[in-house]
Formats: structure tokens, sequence, C-alpha cells
């Protein structure tokens, strides 16, 4: 966090944010795989990880894509201008596409379009994965947790200013700012 004059920044350097994915990746692993791995056995989950990986080039470039058409969607509904209010682009420092809200939104309906990806790609499909048995969905949840990191940092950035809050994007790096 830093602040300058009325405005106050969160944000987080590259370098710090790829620190917070590494070491998100076990727990992550973690908490999907044991369940899965209880009720339906470790063999079954390799099956699913070879099962994935016979697939994992088209199926994250395709995911990557579709968690920035998430956050598209989740801030459009709160912008004045719809989705004329949201810029999806190419970020070459990051080798990663993006999303932008160029309009600032309540904290409450940030923290929506923030997380709305880790929720669609990476939560659900790992419940479903370990109540349906399919240890193939559990690994693309464990993968789209994963790269939703920086939501779950901008996440938990969030958490230390009112709901109500105006928020805006940063346009260049991983986070917001507010202005008092």
């Amino acid at each position: 966090m830093k602040s300058s004059g009325n405005i106050v920044e969160y944000t987080m350097e590259p370098g710090r944010v790829h620190l917070v994915f590494v070491l998100m990746v076990l727990p992550v692993i973690i908490v999907f795989s044991a369940p899965y791995v209880v009720l339906w056995g470790f063999a079954a989950l390799y099956q699913g990880l070879v099962f994935f990986l016979l697939y994992f080039i088209p199926l994250v470039i395709a995911g990557i894509f579709v968690h920035e058409l998430l956050h598209a969607i989740g801030w459009s509904f709160f912008t004045t201008r719809g989705i004329r209010s949201v810029k999806l682009g190419f970020s070459l420092e990051f080798l990663a596409p993006y999303c932008h809200c160029r309009e600032p939104l309540r904290a409450r309906h940030y923290a929506i379009g923030a997380g709305l990806p880790l929720v669609v790609l990476g939560v659900i499909p790992g419940i479903l994965g370990s109540v349906l048995g399919q240890g193939s969905l559990v690994v693309f949840g464990i993968i789209f947790t994963w790269t939703a990191g920086g939501d779950i940092i901008t996440l938990y950035m969030l958490r230390k200013i009112g709901r109500d809050v105006l928020v805006y994007d940063h346009p260049d790096k991983m986070g917001f700012f507010t202005r008092s």
C-alpha cells in the first residue's frame, strides 16, 4: 500500500506477485486433492492428471482467456457504460491477457468481478470433481485456482477498505487505488 496525497495505492510488484504464486502452489494442491484422494483414491487422481495433461495447452490457453472475460462480465454489470467501460488486452510485461475496468466501482462490486474467475474456473470445478469422482476436474480446479493468484491477492488487499469505497482498477499494475 502506497499513499500519495489523496490517492492510496494497493498494488504489488511483479517479483512479489510471482513469489506469492510459487508459495500458493502446494496449499492449493492440498486443499483440492486431499478430499478427492480420501474419497476416490490417489490412482483416480493420477488418471485425471494424465487426462488433463493430454489437453493441457488448449485448456490452459482457453481458460486464461475465459478468466479475463469473466472479469469483464462481472465488472460490466456494475459500470454505468457496461462492457464499454472494460478493456481487454495483452501485457507484454506479464506475457498474459488482462482485463482493466476504466470506471471506478464500489469495493464490493470490484471484488465480485475480481473473484468471479476464481469461483467459476477454480473452486466450482475443484469441488464438483471431488463430488463426482472426476480427477481431471479437480486438476482443472487446481490449475485455475492457482492462476487466480493475482485475484486472490487483490481480494486480500480489498479487505482493508470499506465495501462502499470507490475503487479504481490500476491501469498499469496488479491492484487498484482509492481516493480519500
